[in-house]
């Protein structure tokens, strides 16, 4: 108790010594500076993979400028950013809100440092070339009333709105929707769920199974299996283009500011045309089949090729929701953390599908790899090259 009465008594004094020589600024200029962050700007650098300081010969283009907040050392006092043009404002590599052009957006430090515990902050503004025009400061009020620091808090509670932050809300209902659905399948039907998620059953490729699972790939079980896969990829989908990585080409497929409910239609939309094209593969599989002499393997192909997306694609969400709480920044690894692992998936998939397939069979091993090119490689060759 002393200590913490000691403390704001050296802020008060503080402030009264500040008072007499400190320069003003921020909003009307109603504020005295204790730090200018002129000089502290960080770009994020393509090759070093880390914030290197800002140099504007070298930087002038770059639209993300960021400065690293030191919470701790800067308690009672108040963070002002003013952006000249229209930027998005970013902490802690989360999107707060667009700042309009010629306007002040003032955040109550005490309070930024109870909500992310931690005693650094990333501060981000995306929008604008270079850091012209951007200015990021520190300091109290002239008068350090109550009624002022209440009206402060306010402001810094309301830059929270729904909807800019119904993106990050979606995620999180999202996931809860994908977890809830395996839980339930998990209860409804245990015996699949643990056949469906067996990392042994997977890498055997000696099969001689009669199970309905596998010859009746359009069973009601098989079928909801099938839509968690499509809700996982669905997921993956949006959090890749969330991150400003064109996948696919789908440029800006999602818009920062929409509603909840236009990520919900989005989010459904993309499961229904992951689900049709699952069962489309099927269909081509067993086409394929038929001009091989494999149709008695088919269903066992697309079994293998269910069970192994259903277990990866449930690593890779849990691992990326995981991640997403360290990393701030995914637009420089995304491609190293899921495109490249996927390819290497999808690529060993295809050896572990040529040997369960020529065990299966009694057709030659040049069937079985014509197949399989067809099948599986000549797909992963299309979707690499849209991907990197």
């Amino acid at each position: 108790m002393i200590q913490k009465t000691s403390h704001i008594f050296l802020f008060v004094w503080l402030c009264a010594i500040q008072s007499v020589w400190a320069e003003v600024g921020g909003p009307d200029k109603k504020y005295f500076l204790v730090k200018d962050f002129a000089d502290e700007w960080l770009i994020y650098d393509q090759n070093q993979k880390n914030y290197v300081p800002y140099v504007a010969e070298l930087h002038g283009g770059q639209l993300s400028a960021n400065l690293l907040i030191d919470l701790e050392s800067n308690r009672f006092y108040e963070l002002m950013v003013y952006v000249e043009k229209d930027n998005y404002l970013f902490l802690d590599g989360s999107l707060q809100q667009r700042q309009t052009g010629g306007s002040w957006k003032v955040f109550k430090i005490d309070s930024l440092y109870r909500l992310y515990r931690k005693p650094q902050l990333l501060l981000t503004l995306y929008g604008s070339a270079g850091k012209t025009g951007k200015i990021v400061l520190i300091g109290h009020p002239k008068t350090a009333t109550e009624k002022l620091i209440t009206v402060q808090e306010e402001s810094f509670l309301s830059l929270r709105p729904r909807t800019l932050s119904s993106l990050t809300n979606f995620f999180t209902l999202s996931l809860l929707l994908i977890v809830g659905f395996a839980a339930l399948l998990y209860n409804v039907h245990s015996r699949a769920f643990q056949r469906f998620y067996n990392l042994y059953d997977l890498l055997a490729t000696d099969v001689r199974d009669e199970s309905f699972l596998v010859n009746k790939p359009f069973s009601r079980v098989n079928l909801l299996f099938l839509g968690l896969i499509s809700l996982l990829l669905s997921y993956l989908f949006f959090f890749v283009q969330s991150k400003q990585y064109d996948l696919f080409s789908f440029k800006q497929f999602i818009a920062p500011n929409q509603t909840l409910g236009q990520s919900w239609f989005s989010f459904f939309s993309i499961a229904s045309l992951f689900f049709g094209l699952l069962v489309a593969k099927y269909a081509a599989l067993f086409v394929l089949g038929l001009l091989y002499q494999l149709d008695s393997v088919t269903k066992l192909h697309y079994f293998k090729i269910l069970q192994s997306s259903a277990i990866f694609y449930a690593v890779a969400v849990i691992g990326l929701s995981f991640l997403s709480l360290y990393i701030l920044d995914w637009t420089p690894i995304i491609k190293q953390v899921l495109i490249i692992p996927s390819i290497v998936f999808y690529l060993l998939r295809v050896v572990l599908l040529f040997f369960t397939i020529s065990n299966a069979a009694t057709a030659k091993n040049l069937y079985v790899i014509s197949y399989l090119c067809i099948a599986e490689l000549i797909p992963l060759i299309v979707g690499i090259r849209y991907t990197l």
